[in-house]
């Protein structure tokens, strides 16, 4: 039997990372986001602070971290939706897979992260950010929509879209309020058939 290939820099570096943002998610989980440190971070992973900083600026950059993940998973479910005849099928199917990766992440990391974002010393939460992919995608679907006449055109499709992305928030939001007290899948869909039929032309 052959002996295991040693692990490149790259790869060493790369898991030395992730054990970082589990180590730092599961505390953030267990302790609240404000109420942990990077020096609690490292002292969990027996590693020192230059060790930590050679990784993440910061521990906010953990979170950013997961952020980012998902705009890059929107901009993957937003490629395959070329097969789609209309719109408002595309925003319902993009919707879906936004919904579903949040779901699949979990109450507890959803909780997290959100905590993040509307912590007090939080001055530019990158959850609005209007240059995001979630953002970005759902006015394109909108404005497209409205080109084709198959979405009402007596408002801007940047308004639509800040509608349609605060009504699921809020409904993400109850979900953590209730500790995943509902099937998050199931009750967007419903709250996307009620959207749909108000911003349909």
């Amino acid at each position: 039997m052959s002996a295991k290939r040693p692990l490149t820099r790259k790869e060493k570096g790369l898991r030395t990372r992730q054990r970082i943002y589990r180590t730092a998610m599961d505390l953030f989980a267990r302790k609240g986001y404000d109420n942990v440190t990077v020096d609690d971070i490292c002292r969990k992973l027996g590693m020192t602070k230059g060790a930590f900083y050679a990784h993440f600026r910061s521990k906010d950059q953990i979170i950013l971290e997961e952020f980012m993940h998902m705009d890059r998973h929107y901009e993957v479910v937003a490629e395959s939706l070329s097969s789609l005849d209309s719109s408002l099928e595309k925003l319902r199917a993009f919707n879906r897979e936004a919904i579903r990766l949040m779901s699949e992440l979990g109450v507890t990391i959803m909780r997290v992260l959100y905590h993040s974002q509307i912590a007090p010393r939080t001055k530019d939460p990158y959850l609005v950010h209007a240059g995001r992919n979630l953002y970005r995608i759902t006015e394109q679907l909108i404005r497209e929509g409205q080109e084709r006449g198959e979405i009402r055109s007596d408002l801007p499709p940047e308004e639509l879209t800040a509608i349609l992305i605060n009504a699921f928030r809020g409904q993400l939001y109850h979900w953590c309020l209730t500790d995943g007290s509902f099937d998050l899948m199931a009750s967007c869909e419903n709250l996307m058939d009620f959207l749909l039929r108000g911003i349909r032309a």
